[in-house]
């Protein structure tokens, strides 16, 4: 019996350090902190308070993340639930508001048959990026953005045209200027000219930022967003947004976000339409021989609607 014993055990240890060896390796990662002296571009006036919001998902998720060659990335991302909507408090009243940011070259690829190249190059005080867009082998997006940054003011137009259609040609111009060392203005206008009408979209937005804490806000035509950050310590954040746009009626969100030694997250949120939800991740470690270690982030989020549902998911993300 020990014999057996014994060589179950060892069976049931190769099984898992096989298994381990197929997850990706830890990476090193570098944290730059945010230099207060730089601008803040347009796009991301809000960026600080609205990281704080959880993103909640419904159902298992799976993220799988592989650099195939050089510059070529490959994304695979699968969730398994009968909904694919998520519940958001807050909606985005500037052009490209949150999305990624200092892209590199390279081209990135996803399991759903889109595909997103990137080009970029700098010339003295300028900036010029050139991103296609395809998907489902379908629909496109091209976008060419010139951007330019001096002591006081970053400015950027921008060009994007959808489905190579001349009617969704859009051209867009973002301009921060800073008035003090504490208080940033800015304004963006975009429009289609060649449909009918043409209808400009013009904002404007106010940022004032304190060593602990950022006041922002934005105006246009479709609506307005106040949002206050404030950093009580570098592990606990909190943010507030108070949201009205055209579409729906006034709302107001709180959440919190905790970071712990172990290196997992914590998200929690509240507003006022009687919705909540937090989401936490955790990167599991696991040590190997040759000082190698094994990575896997668990994902877990729950959701609480409109109609008191309580909605959960968990997930997986494998970034080789």
């Amino acid at each position: 019996m020990d014999l057996n014993d014994s060589g179950i055990k060892e069976e049931v240890s190769n099984i898992i350090s096989s298994l381990q060896k197929l997850l990706p390796k830890k990476k090193d990662i570098i944290f730059i902190a945010p230099d207060k002296s730089t601008l803040t571009k347009l796009s991301d006036v809000h960026a600080e308070a609205k990281s704080v919001f959880p993103k909640c998902f419904v159902g298992a998720k799976l993220v799988i993340a592989r650099d195939i060659m050089d510059k070529v990335k490959l994304v695979q991302s699968y969730n398994f639930s009968k909904t694919k909507e998520t519940y958001k408090c807050f909606s985005h009243l500037l052009h490209k508001e949150m999305a990624a940011k200092n892209i590199e070259d390279g081209l990135i690829i996803d399991s759903m048959g889109s595909a997103t190249a990137t080009y970029k190059e700098t010339m003295d005080d300028y900036e010029m990026r050139l991103t296609s867009k395809i998907k489902d082998l379908v629909s496109s997006e091209t976008e060419l953005v010139f951007e330019k940054e001096n002591e006081k003011s970053i400015s950027s137009v921008s060009c994007s045209i959808k489905d190579v259609d001349p009617n969704n040609l859009k051209l867009v111009t973002q301009w921060m200027y800073r008035v003090m060392p504490e208080l940033s203005f800015g304004s963006e206008l975009g429009l289609k000219p060649l449909s009918y009408p043409i209808s400009p979209e013009f904002s404007v937005s106010t940022r004032y930022e304190r060593p602990s804490f950022t006041l922002s806000s934005t105006i246009s035509r479709i609506g307005f967003q106040v949002c206050l950050f404030k950093q009580f310590t570098p592990d606990l954040r909190i943010s507030t947004i108070l949201n009205e746009s055209n579409r729906s009626s006034a709302s107001i969100g709180l959440a919190l976000h905790k970071s712990y030694e172990n290196g997992s997250e914590l998200k929690i949120f509240v507003d006022s339409q009687r919705c909540g939800g937090f989401t936490y991740q955790r990167d599991v470690l696991f040590y190997e021989p040759h000082n190698e270690v094994r990575i896997i982030r668990l994902m877990a989020s729950t959701l609480i609607d409109r109609q008191r549902r309580v909605r959960i998911g968990f997930g997986f993300n494998l970034d080789f």
